[in-house]
């Protein structure tokens, strides 16, 4: 035994420590770092930022040498039994997929201990009430079974901040079809979604800070029909507005001018700006949508072009008139137009004619990332500067050419 320990003793690791000057692509810097070599005379080189580190890791190289043919290991360390117990039992779980600094650094991300807390039950109250009055009474119906959902899902009473991408993800894929059995089509997936990232941004908004990020943000969305959008063909645009200008004197021919050639939502925001027909401003030549008016609660304004103009002047009337309900069904269903083709096909026109992101996505209250993956070519250019030339009695009017 003292033979085999003397002989362990000529082969121990011998390090050192020392500190030097490094350079690096031009730039230099001081380290620190661990040379010498182990019991089988293995060369060791280990670099680090300040001594402490280089010591701490000296050491432990040390003792793992001295062990390295036991079947424990002796290493210093300020844990205790049960935290190491508890990081081994972590590091085992992980396997070769993580490091423990890479989950360390993912949860300081997204766990950020709130300043202040509220249960999801709570803020789910607070959030509805302060969207009454800004979006509409369905959408307000729509937020209120989501977040009843959620709730149900992770117990009313639990923290706002606790609430994780991957929790949140959980419950978006529990949603079901009717049945029960079946999982939720894409489109509810989505919707959900979106209901979540509108109630986690208002609870992140600076007034509040009752979470540090959205954790939906890292949630995904799912594509449907392949990411595209419907689309108006130019010459149906140009059909429905024609029938739209004789259809009983012209009544609709403004409302389904402002929904395509404006983008403003059908359902909500055209209905509302309906009753505040001083928001049509032409002597600026925009249209304002109020945060009341909003769908999202944020402020937006629309140019009037050229054949808008044409639309919104030549007819009289209300925006809405009366019995518009049957009447716009009517003309809806002639065209068989869908709830939002309108709004895409202006989305899409736009961003082909005038061919910027940023601007079709502040006109149409969207982000340019939705512009981008949604509607960018979803019309080519020839089509969508036609359609900006749609104009009322084209025979006897002048529009103005887009260039």
């Amino acid at each position: 035994m003292q033979q085999n320990g003397s002989q362990l003793n000529r082969h121990a690791a011998r390090l050192s420590i020392r500190q030097e000057v490094a350079y690096e692509h031009g730039y230099k810097y001081e380290c620190w770092k661990v040379y010498g070599t182990d019991s089988q005379g293995t060369r060791i080189r280990k670099q680090f930022q300040d001594e402490a580190s280089a010591r701490f890791w000296k050491a432990a190289k040390e003792v793992e040498i001295l062990n390295c043919e036991r079947a424990t290991r002796h290493l210093p360390t300020h844990l205790t039994v049960d935290q190491l117990a508890a990081a081994e039992g972590l590091v085992a779980r992980l396997g070769d997929r993580y490091t423990l600094e890479a989950v360390g650094d993912y949860f300081f991300r997204h766990h950020v201990e709130a300043d202040f807390k509220i249960s999801v039950a709570r803020a789910s109250v607070a959030f509805r009430g302060a969207m009454e009055g800004v979006i509409r009474e369905r959408s307000i119906l729509q937020l209120r079974s989501t977040l009843s959902q959620l709730e149900r899902f992770v117990g009313g009473e639990s923290d706002l901040h606790e609430i994780t991408p991957a929790l949140l993800e959980r419950f978006l894929r529990s949603l079901r079809a009717r049945g029960g059995v079946n999982p939720a089509a894409k489109r509810t997936w989505n919707g959900h979604r979106a209901d979540l990232h509108l109630f986690f941004s208002w609870c992140a908004d600076k007034q509040r800070r009752w979470v540090a990020a959205n954790p939906v943000a890292d949630v995904p969305r799912m594509q449907t029909q392949n990411g595209h959008v419907e689309v108006l063909p130019v010459g149906n645009a140009r059909a429905l507005m024609e029938y739209v200008a004789e259809f009983k004197g012209g009544k609709l021919a403004r409302y389904f001018a402002s929904a395509l050639f404006a983008g403003i939502r059908p359902g909500g925001e055209l209905e509302k700006l309906a009753a505040h027909p001083d928001l049509i401003d032409f002597s600026n030549a925009v249209i304002r949508i109020s945060p009341a008016i909003s769908k999202t609660g944020k402020p937006r304004q629309i140019k009037i072009r050229e054949n808008l103009y044409q639309w919104l002047s030549r007819f009289g009337g209300d925006l809405l008139p009366a019995n518009h309900d049957r009447d716009i069904n009517f003309v809806r269903k002639r065209f068989n137009l869908g709830h939002d083709v309108l709004r895409h096909t202006f989305c899409s026109a736009h961003v082909m004619a005038f061919g910027s992101f940023a601007e079709t996505a502040i006109e149409a209250g969207n982000s340019e990332s939705i512009i981008r993956a949604h509607y960018f070519n979803a019309m080519n250019k020839a089509d969508a500067l036609n359609f900006w030339q749609i104009a009322p009695g084209q025979a006897e009017s002048k529009v103005v050419h887009l260039a």
